[in-house]
């Protein structure tokens, strides 16, 4: 399957488009992403920040729809995201397609959409990584990492509420949570692996000039 990535900003459909609400399911797309001969991705400009988000946004796969987001607002390549929509191209057939998704006022996060050779779907929540993927936990296979939440950092910025790095591996072309390197990263940081989510409740000694996150 040969892998096609271009973007295709189409022009309104008609003079009163802009009379319209912007979110308006009968509209027609603005946009349109072909990232292979069977996946497709179509959004809807939006207003709620200036025009250069998207709601809803649509993923077809071989001109099926499968998944379907009216609520959330998502960023593109060339408007506010800078390295994302990322499609993956997996070993075994399959795909991933990470999309960032608006979560003002806090930082943003990726929706990864893993589709299957038969189209079926699953969706996760990752951080927004700076896609330049190394060798974390040093066995030879690149990684990325980053963090969900903003998190906080307390009084002269020597304790934080516990915010877990993410660590990512890159197996077969697709990304696959490195439970083992999450773990050990985290203990460099806080101390102990407190789980994969940020506690509001659990304060701890946190130095920002001592870690890499």
């Amino acid at each position: 399957m040969k892998l096609l990535l271009y973007l295709l900003i189409l022009a309104n459909v008609s003079c009163g488009i802009s009379k319209q609400n912007s979110n308006d399911l009968t509209i027609e797309p603005d946009t349109v992403i072909v990232f292979s001969d069977l996946i497709k991705f179509t959004g809807q400009y939006s207003n709620d920040f200036g025009g250069l988000s998207f709601k809803p946004i649509s993923v077809f796969f071989d001109d099926k729809l499968i998944f379907k987001d009216t609520i959330n607002e998502y960023w593109l390549t060339g408007y506010e995201s800078t390295q994302y929509p990322k499609f993956l191209k997996c070993a075994d057939g399959s795909c991933q397609l990470l999309i960032e998704v608006d979560e003002r006022p806090n930082q943003n996060e990726l929706t990864q959409l893993t589709i299957s050779k038969d189209g079926k779907i699953e969706q996760e929540r990752l951080p927004v990584f700076n896609w330049n993927p190394v060798d974390i936990d040093n066995d030879e296979k690149l990684e990325l990492s980053g963090i969900l939440s903003n998190g906080e950092t307390i009084e002269n910025g020597d304790t934080a509420f516990y915010n877990p790095t993410i660590v990512y591996e890159l197996t077969d072309n697709c990304l696959t949570l490195d439970s083992l390197a999450t773990i050990e990263k985290n203990k460099k940081i806080w101390g102990q692996f407190y789980g994969y989510h940020y506690n509001d409740s659990l304060l701890l000694p946190f130095d920002r000039r001592d870690n890499n996150r």
